[in-house]
């Protein structure tokens, strides 16, 4: 199989300035498409990085430039009606590209795109788009070992995703830790017991979703 990594500037892309504008990281999948009476349709899932006010102010944005939208916690579903002639459908959208991981649209202008397939030509066909702009990471034969399944997130409350965010931004979960439960209370402004009760109640949350599935 053909595996691919690219680093894109997408002229044209709806999400690209709302991510921007909001300060947002959004993690897209693609769901379904599919051409009906001349118009282009296309259903995603979006997982929203960043402060929760900064998503809402997103999802609004999204809400205007979408068909449908739909949001639980910081998942969001929308249905996206285009043109049937805009000339990039075709090779993103081929059946015959598998979307490896969800593409990242990156606050600071880029997307990331992992993808593979069996015909190196369904992967090189998105280089010609005029309206990307795209740096090759990696483009090469080898096998796939892993693939992204998605589903919808437990949905956390405000203060366990905040504990969640600040643990992963400051190194908590690395080895060794490059900080402790007592300094992350400190820069949360809260008391080192009531830091550690919404960290440990959104990892219990978590950590089951992550793990379901997962064969020892």
């Amino acid at each position: 199989m053909w595996l691919a990594k690219y680093k894109v500037y997408h002229k044209t892309c709806l999400i690209t300035p709302l991510c921007i504008k909001n300060n947002v990281d959004d993690y897209v999948t693609l769901l379904s498409s599919w051409k009906e009476k001349n118009r282009f349709y296309y259903a995603e899932m979006h997982n929203a990085q960043g402060k929760d006010s900064d998503i809402n102010n997103f999802t609004n944005d999204l809400k205007i430039n979408c068909k449908k939208l739909e949001k639980k916690g910081n998942t969001i579903f929308t249905l996206n009606e285009e043109s049937i002639e805009k000339e990039f459908y075709d090779p993103v959208f081929d059946p015959k590209i598998i979307y490896t991981k969800p593409v990242l649209v990156s606050k600071s202008g880029y997307e990331i795109w992992e993808m593979a397939s069996w015909e190196k030509e369904a992967l090189t066909k998105v280089l010609k788009v005029p309206t990307f702009k795209i740096e090759i990471k990696s483009l090469k034969a080898a096998k796939l070992s892993n693939i992204f399944f998605p589903k919808v997130c437990p949905e956390l409350s405000p203060k366990q995703k905040e504990a969640l965010d600040l643990a992963v931004k400051e190194g908590y979960y690395q080895f060794p830790r490059k900080i402790k439960l007592e300094e992350l209370a400190k820069l949360s402004h809260v008391k080192r017991q009531t830091f550690q009760e919404n960290l440990r109640r959104g990892e219990r949350k978590l950590i089951p979703f992550l793990v379901e599935g997962i064969e020892i």
